[in-house]
């Protein structure tokens, strides 16, 4: 096993092919990774490339893309061993020097590629950022393909019209981030939530599907979601429920510097059982405007 093993998912809302059309590009990868020579051995055209790497270090290198929704899930791994004899403290630096590097440059690509788009806003041609289900897509060769919940919706059929808000936390996104991944802390913060259980994580480490038990008056549930995470974003859809039929949401984290961080929050519930627009809008308004407010205590409660 290498003594580095990293990997990173991010999501890009753009046009699979034109984001691997750019990251195929041999010029690109030698401009992030000076130090490390990348010599392909395995292209797959749009689910990416596989190198060689020597250099500063000695191993693979691989991305491969997963469509979701109206984006693409970048996976990078990068797995070596460092030329030079390093000690453990040694190679947890090099790691997260690697690891800010990527991110740093994948960063401001996905940044260009989405420049001017507002959060969960459509992108031309497609569906919104965020839809009820996701499409088979494009799968990594030794992974085999997701359970779907035949209940979803088809891919590109937009849910009900989503709710939103925002509030301002006097934290940074990243600590704001930390605390929305802690799902098992959600009982001692967020008014609504009784039980929360990770099912599973994501390469990263993150968590990816979350089983919640929820009593939120007009909508109550013991559901489970899956999560797409990204810099300052995060994204879920519903894999099953008792009674709600479709479940999407965000967080979205915009950083404002010395006045804290905007965090936007937008759902969108779908339920079994016959109910009046405005009064699903009403239930989700609450539901939205109860976890910003316990959101910002929690976060705000653990800044120094």
């Amino acid at each position: 096993m290498p003594s580095l093993d990293i990997s990173c998912d991010d999501l890009v809302v753009a046009d699979p092919a034109y984001v691997a059309e750019r990251l195929g590009q041999h010029t690109l990868w030698r401009e992030w990774w000076p130090d490390l020579t990348l010599t392909p051995y395995e292209r797959r055209g749009l689910e990416g490339v596989r190198w060689t790497v020597t250099g500063a270090a000695i191993g693979t290198a691989e991305w491969w893309l997963e469509p979701v929704r109206d984006g693409v899930v970048v996976h990078w791994y990068l797995r070596v061993d460092p030329q030079r004899r390093t000690s453990p403290r040694g190679l947890l630096k090099l790691q997260e020097s690697y690891v800010n590097r990527y991110r740093e440059h994948l960063w401001r690509f996905k940044d260009e590629v989405e420049h001017g788009r507002a959060a969960g806003e459509r992108r031309p041609g497609w569906e919104p950022a965020i839809v009820s289900g996701v499409g088979t897509g494009a799968l990594h060769p030794d992974r085999e393909p997701a359970r779907q919940n035949t209940s979803r919706q088809r891919r590109g059929e937009s849910m009900a019209e989503q709710t939103t808000s925002t509030i301002i936390v006097n934290a940074t996104p990243k600590a704001i981030m930390a605390v929305i991944a802690d799902f098992e802390e959600y009982p001692e913060w967020a008014d609504s939530m009784r039980e929360t259980e990770v099912l599973s994580t994501d390469e990263a480490g993150r968590p990816k599907q979350v089983r919640f038990k929820v009593d939120a008056g007009a909508i109550s549930d013991e559901y489970t979601l899956d999560y797409v995470w990204s810099r300052n974003e995060v994204t879920w859809t519903l894999v099953q429920a008792k009674m709600v039929k479709g479940m999407d949401g965000a967080y979205v984290l915009l950083d404002l510097g010395d006045e804290g961080t905007e965090v936007t929050y937008r759902l969108a519930v779908d339920v079994a059982i016959p109910m009046i627009g405005m009064l699903k809008r009403k239930a989700e308004k609450v539901i939205i405007d109860t976890a910003l407010k316990g959101l910002k205590k929690r976060v705000e409660s653990l800044v120094p």
